[in-house]
């Protein structure tokens, strides 16, 4: 046959299965309601996960050079501790430059860039600045507006700033060319030497300006100096782990220098540090890839619901269209062409499917945006890749969805079709059930993690720090001239009611940002050689008793001791126990300062452990220090008195207002800080919710598909008991009890699974819930009371049709 003959009788035949699909699908309004709407809901869920799981996989791949960018990071080990940090000394670049053939470019960048901002008559807190190198640039090929990227960091005193900052300052972006900001309280002028598109949400780099250095910021020539962020662009058909290999002589020298058993120097891929990165210091919070891989697994297993759910309600009308296949067997069909026919069913119903799904992920997407800390679009990476994503699913779906009915209901024989006759389906409604308790096995483990994520999630923000946190408000000091004034202001916030006590520390609490460094403690009378490596904070006498913090041993910082600002320590119970000592006071520590100096301490008190971070980190080793200045001081803590809170935040920010006219601090209570390290965790319970929520609903709908399969097929069944006089309620829990047991087989399967998996997770948690029983019988609970609710619906209709109907039908 000529082959544009073929191409003509296969066309037709697809418009003519089309068509029929088309009539079968209109005729049966009810039943295919419900598999669209099992099929838009499934595809609805997987493409938001999809969204979100490709905007994770896509940060910082939108420069032209990302696969030559890696980041600089340290490890280090030794007897006393251990150093995983982001951070750096300002000679990683200049070496890697100079030493390494390799390295085509390097970057240093600084965070600590973000003050207020004067210009004009206007006044701008902004924090999101950073210093940078003019090399910032090259490696980062931000769009410029206005501006040369070759020169415009070269000079000290610069600055180029997004499009938003640009509106913002001066109304217009366009205006924004070589004005002069005034930064701080002292008012350093710098000059706008470029305008930039604003950077885009999918980059671990979030700024709204970038500042050259100043002349000294790079000047340190110690390696444990670590205070920068280094990036080197590589040179193409760079082997990584050959140039990893070649840094061995620079570890052990480092290693050597700063005293460390082990010592690596890691350069991270700079596409990997969203989804991989855990190390002290990163500068944004970084994104998970076992979230990640959990939310895939979890839309692609909604969407399997969904086509099983289609399966189910379309082998469950097979003794409604028995009689339809024997007739089309009688005029001719084949089992392929009866196939086709089923086939073709199922992709219109999942089209039609994929067309509801995108409305409802166009009016979910706020809502999902919401939970995920996310600003998608449905269009996010472009129309032709979305609407290709689109198309390749919905088919794949009705394919898969469509398979098992076609198959199934081509098979039957063409005599006993037409007698109305489904023959011996005694396989086939295994396979069905056995599908439905695959279902519930889903339902049942997203159930049990919704639970346990809760749980979870309840425990860290209601367990004891260590210190009271209530009624504390924190806030950052900018301006210069108010920290060399903190001691008249804690005198004159202290002189209200509304305030019960405040004090000063060199860091907030709650935001995983101390610092870190090597001392040296005494051991046996003698000051150890090796260093242990612990946090620091710098606090004021007052920050123990505002923040309800205990001494275990020895006493607090005092004004009164003048010796206490240079000779005195206090350290934490965990740091007392690492080295051993039963009393520590009067011990001695040793530090550096730089190569040539040292600086010598004495313990005078311990207190009881807290937590400085989120839980999910340990205690730390913790030395507190006075601050050498008051001005190194800049973070405020205030404890307003109980019963007064928005009057005691009134009087402090009025307070303060008075001391800094400008007034750009946020004061906000210390709790936010702890509670803000877990929102990517408190995003994932919503999120893991919603779901479960949905799987739970489209399961349902599938087991609503098998009860009425089984009882069309014990109709008569049925109607003879009633003749007999069984009542409704018995007829009820003769059609419940096989289902019920389909469920409790899927909450048998699925809890050994859910504890492996939720175990897993919890994993990531210093401080966590222990898994109890009752997590996972409370979940098979719900199932199975919204299997009953399901199972009763059909079930009770059944039961109360008229028995005379059925016998006459036989």
């Amino acid at each position: 046959m000529p082959y544009h003959i073929m191409q003509f009788k296969y066309s037709n035949m697809l418009k003519h299965y089309l068509k029929i699909a088309w009539r079968n699908i209109r005729r049966n309004k009810a039943y295919s309601l419900l598999n669209i709407s099992g099929i838009a809901i499934g595809l609805g869920a997987f493409c938001l996960i999809a969204l979100y799981v490709a905007d994770e996989f896509s940060y910082d791949r939108s420069f032209s050079n990302a696969h030559r960018i890696f980041r600089v990071v340290q490890h280090a080990s030794g007897e006393n501790g251990r150093m995983d940090i982001a951070v750096t000394s300002p000679l990683y670049a200049t070496t890697f430059k100079n030493d390494f053939p390799e390295v085509e470019d390097a970057v240093r960048i600084g965070v600590e860039a973000g003050d207020v901002i004067h210009y004009a008559d206007k006044t701008i807190k902004q924090d999101d600045i950073c210093f940078a190198e003019n090399s910032f640039f090259t490696l980062f090929d931000y769009h410029f507006l206005y501006g040369d990227r070759k020169t415009a960091l070269k000079q000290p005193g610069s600055i180029v700033i997004s499009e938003a900052l640009a509106s913002k300052i001066f109304g217009d972006a366009a205006l924004a060319m070589n004005k002069a900001l005034l930064f701080g309280s002292g008012k350093h002028p710098v000059k706008v030497t470029g305008v930039i598109q604003d950077m885009v949400q999918n980059s671990h780099l979030q700024y709204s300006g970038i500042r050259s250095f100043d002349d000294d910021d790079l000047a340190s020539e110690n390696w444990d100096d670590v205070y920068l962020y280094t990036y080197l662009l590589l040179k193409n058909d760079v082997d990584i782990k050959s140039l990893e290999e070649k840094l061995v002589p620079l570890e052990k020298d480092l290693a050597r220098r700063m005293k460390f058993t082990n010592f690596q120097v890691e350069l991270q891929p700079l596409t990997s540090i969203h989804l991989h990165s855990r190390l002290d210091y990163e500068l944004s919070s970084n994104g998970s890839s076992s979230r990640v891989y959990m939310f895939m697994v979890i839309g692609l297993l909604v969407l399997l619901i969904a086509m099983i759910n289609y399966m189910n309600l379309s082998t469950a009308r097979a003794a409604i269209r028995v009689k339809e296949i024997g007739i089309r067997k009688v005029l001719g069909s084949g089992q392929k062409h009866l196939i086709g026919l089923f086939i073709s069913e199922a992709l219109i119903v999942s089209l039609l499917g994929a067309i509801f799904a995108c409305l409802l992920v166009y009016l979910t997407l706020p809502f999902f945006n919401h939970l995920a800390g996310k600003n998608l679009g449905l269009w996010r990476f472009g129309v032709v890749n979305t609407l290709g994503f689109i198309c390749l699913f919905t088919a794949l779906t009705g394919i898969l969805s469509g398979s098992y009915p076609a198959f199934f209901l081509s098979r039957f024989q063409m005599v006993p079709s037409l007698q109305g006759q489904l023959g011996d389906v005694r396989t086939s409604v295994v396979f069905r059930k056995s599908l439905v308790v695959f279902q519930f096995v889903i339902t049942v483990c997203l159930l049990s993690g919704s639970y346990i994520i809760y749980h979870q999630m309840q425990f860290m923000l209601q367990k004891e720090l260590g210190f009271d946190k209530e009624q504390v408000v924190i806030g950052h000091i900018d301006n210069m001239q108010v920290r060399n004034q903190i001691q008249s202001l804690k005198e004159t916030l202290r002189q209200s009611p509304l305030i019960e006590d405040v004090a000063t520390a060199g860091n907030p609490l709650g935001t995983n940002y101390l610092g870190k460094f090597g001392f040296h403690f005494e051991q046996n009378g003698a000051i150890q050689s090796t260093s242990h490596m612990a946090n620091f904070l710098y606090t004021d006498e007052d920050f123990l008793p505002t923040n309800g913090m205990h001494l275990l041993q020895g006493r607090n910082f005092s004004k009164n001791m003048k010796t206490d600002k240079d000779e005195a320590i206090i350290i934490n119970e965990t740091l007392m126990k690492d080295l051993g000592y039963s009393d520590a006071i009067g011990k001695r520590i040793e530090y550096a300062i730089d190569d040539d100096s040292t600086v010598n301490r004495m313990v005078i008190g311990v207190v009881k452990d807290f937590h400085s971070t989120s839980l999910q980190h340990t205690i730390e080793p913790l030395v507190m220090l006075m601050p050498p200045q008051d001005k190194e001081g800049d973070n405020l803590y205030v404890r307003l008195s109980k019963g007064q809170t928005v009057a005691g935040m009134s009087f402090l920010k009025k307070t303060y207002q008075k001391f800094d006219p400008e007034y750009k601090t946020d004061f906000h209570f210390l709790d936010e800080n702890f509670n803000n390290q877990y929102l990517a965790e408190q995003n994932q319970e919503k999120l893991t919710l919603a779901f479960t929520i949905l799987a739970l609903f489209i399961s349902s709908l599938g087991l609503f598909g098998l009860v009425l399969f089984m009882a069309t097929q014990r109709r008569k069944e049925i109607s003879i008991r009633k003749v007999l006089g069984a009542s409704v309620t018995s007829v009820v829990a003769l059609l419940s009890r096989d289902f019920i047991r389909l469920v409790l087989i899927a909450i048998v399967i699925a809890t050994p699974i859910a504890w492996y998996a939720m175990n897993r997770w919890l994993q990531g948690f210093a401080y966590r819930i222990e898994l109890q029983w009752w997590m996972f019988a409370l979940a098979g609970l719900t199932a199975i009371v919204v299997a009953m609710f399901t199972v009763a619906i059909q079930s009770v209709r059944v039961a109360m049709a008229n028995p005379a109907e059925a016998l006459q039908s036989e």
